[in-house]
């Protein structure tokens, strides 16, 4: 018997995702929806992950391993078959009921966008919020691609009352025609900001992360600065980043894409992740210095991460999949 149900074919409105072609969900009941992460290089305690996969298609995204969980091997499958954990909301709400949380961090979209355009039919990251706007003192950070959080601003304003909140909002360029080719159904730019906008207005926390910075593609430093000095205008209190990191899982689509859209950086690109997961400590050192250079220009606190090659944010291990 299946263990999971295959809901209906949803095209997602035009405004929301563009290239539209149908998406195959796929209903995931699981036993735990709150999963522990013990890496001491993580600025959380526990992450959420209402769905698995992620319509917007970035081509770098290093998620991807993680539907070989579920034998979903072609790379593609990440953007074409997105599990939609149904009971997310009910099971959250038992687990907080019986798991001291205390102030741990728990981080919501570490692996896919918990506002990516299933969001809008399935609601699953709303009905968490619900969830947790009925609790105090928590410690609670959203990472998003998306301006649909907005929709959910009066819930994110009872929850940033009674806990510490804050958002990320994920933008590594500005240009929207780079930004379409390497996001293909991400909102463009300008929504990302004008919704971190709306947010930081209201004294939520929200932060920028320009991840990944991509070796010859979005590393150029006016092209970083214009991020930032849009970060500042927006609002936001805080900008981070990290270079690509690539699993092979990930490598198996972000190289191909690379030789057939940006030829003449194959050879670099291939330099620097055809054999390694990891961007060599040189360039690492000189992206940190254009970056220490631009966050003190524009006023944002600058605080390194520990020393040493940084480990993506991890999804849930295979153990805490289980399927009811």
């Amino acid at each position: 018997m299946d263990l999971a149900s295959k809901l209906p074919l949803y095209s997602p409105p035009a405004a929301d995702l563009p290239g539209i072609r149908d998406v195959e969900f796929i209903e995931m009941p699981v036993r735990q929806i709150l999963n522990r992460c013990d890496s001491p290089r993580m600025p959380f305690r526990w992450t959420i992950n209402p769905y698995r996969g992620c319509e917007f298609g970035c081509v770098y995204c290093y998620a991807r391993y993680t539907h070989e969980f579920l034998e979903q091997r072609d790379p593609m499958d990440f953007e074409r078959r997105i599990f939609v954990k149904r009971m997310a909301a009910e099971v959250l709400g038992r687990t907080l009921s019986r798991t001291p949380i205390g102030t741990d961090a728990i981080a919501i979209g570490t692996a896919t966008d918990p506002y990516q355009p299933a969001e809008r039919k399935y609601g699953l990251t709303r009905s968490m919020l619900e969830v947790f706007a009925q609790l105090p003192g928590l410690n609670l950070s959203i990472t998003t691609k998306s301006s649909l959080i907005t929709r959910d601003l009066e819930l994110l304003k009872k929850i940033n009352k009674r806990s510490n909140l804050s958002v990320n909002f994920s933008l590594i360029t500005l240009d929207r025609k780079l930004q379409r080719t390497l996001e293909p159904r991400a909102p463009r730019p300008g929504l990302r900001l004008r919704a971190l906008f709306e947010l930081a207005r209201v004294n939520i926390r929200c932060n920028l992360l320009i991840m990944p910075v991509i070796p010859a593609i979005t590393d150029d430093p006016a092209a970083i600065e214009n991020v930032i000095r849009a970060a500042q205008r927006a609002g936001a209190s805080a900008v981070w980043w990290r270079p690509l990191f690539l699993k092979p899982a990930a490598a198996r689509r972000f190289l191909p894409f690379v030789k057939e859209r940006f030829p003449h950086l194959a050879d670099r690109i291939d330099m620097f992740y055809g054999h390694a997961e990891y961007v060599p400590q040189a360039y690492d050192d000189r992206m940190r210095g254009i970056f220490d250079r631009l966050r003190r220009r524009y006023g944002f606190p600058i605080i390194h991460e520990p020393d040493g090659p940084q480990p993506p944010v991890h999804a849930e291990p295979p153990r805490q999949l289980s399927l009811i």
